[in-house]
């Protein structure tokens, strides 16, 4: 018999004072009730920690501030360690999550006893919120593997669940910063099955969090890691190809940059929505950022 919550929702803080409340409404929002939300705080400059200070209801855990920056990896794990749940569900502090997404991932896990871990796709919003593109991603495991050198592995990293068991035995390298999740794929592929609901169950605002400083040091940690796991899996010369490919990528984001038309590729990499999914997009939105939330004063 469980002791515990069905499910573990974890957010890691890190300077999310304005996003960071619509962000847990979308967690009260969830049709599935039977849940922890772990907040963890990364070193926060702003208001972020005070605000979490104030949620008052009992399935809400703020871990113990340290005051220090560790990183993505390193508070993930944390989050891993304290879970209580019997699954873990993870998600940033400035994205949101559809109403459904727990009931329709826990369902789809406890349906699927193959399959480890389940992400979803996902809705990109603009800088004012509102829903621009849509970001699907395959639903096996061998397409999500597919390009997994040449153009990633085809999970949106915060829509994951899985049970809290399974972050444990595959923890988060934490040197691997800014790639903690694409080196963790890679070695947990060969030994676990993954897969995506074709369902947008998962809101992101990447135009808000892009900077072409993360994005380089992404694509040079991930040049790193690509070499390692390539070059033993394809050969030197393959591995090689893909690791001067993402150096490629730095120069293309820093022109855009020069240009100003980092938004225009970041817009290019998902598909357009129409005008009856952005209606039905708003009105789930409208309905997170409604929900109210027990604050003390």
């Amino acid at each position: 018999m469980r002791s515990g919550p069905l499910v573990t929702v974890g957010i890691p803080v890190y300077n999310n004072e304005t996003a960071l409340p619509n962000a847990i409404k979308s967690v009260f929002a969830q049709s599935l009730q039977d849940w922890e939300l772990v907040l963890v705080d990364d070193g926060s400059t702003d208001q972020s920690l005070q605000f979490a200070r104030r949620i008052d209801d009992p399935r809400v855990r703020l871990l113990p501030p340290d005051g220090k920056n560790l990183q993505l990896g390193a508070r993930l794990n944390q989050i891993a360690r304290a879970a209580r749940g019997e699954y873990l569900a993870r998600m940033d502090a400035d994205d949101l999550c559809h109403p459904k997404r727990l009931e329709l991932q826990l369902e789809f896990l406890q349906n699927h006893p193959d399959v480890q871990i389940v992400g979803a796709s996902s809705c990109i919003l603009d800088s004012q919120g509102n829903p621009a593109q849509i970001c699907p991603v395959p639903a096996s495991h061998d397409d999500i593997f597919r390009h997994k050198f040449k153009s990633g592995i085809a999970v949106v990293h915060p829509s994951l669940c899985a049970p809290t068991e399974w972050w444990r035995r595959w923890p988060y390298t934490e040197h691997n910063i800014r790639c903690e999740d694409y080196e963790l794929w890679l070695r947990a592929s060969r030994h676990c099955v993954f897969a995506n609901l074709p369902d947008v169950l998962y809101y992101t605002n990447e135009f808000l969090s892009y900077s072409l400083r993360k994005y380089a040091r992404s694509k040079h940690t991930g040049a790193k890691i690509v070499w390692q796991y390539a070059s033993k899996e394809c050969g030197s010369l393959p591995a090689a190809l893909y690791v001067i490919q993402r150096y490629g990528h730095i120069g293309i984001w820093a022109l855009a940059k020069l240009l100003r038309l980092q938004k225009l590729l970041i817009a290019r990499r998902y598909t357009s929505l129409s005008e009856r999914e952005k209606f039905e997009i708003d009105k789930i939105l409208e309905l997170i950022r409604n929900t109210g939330l027990p604050l003390r004063e």
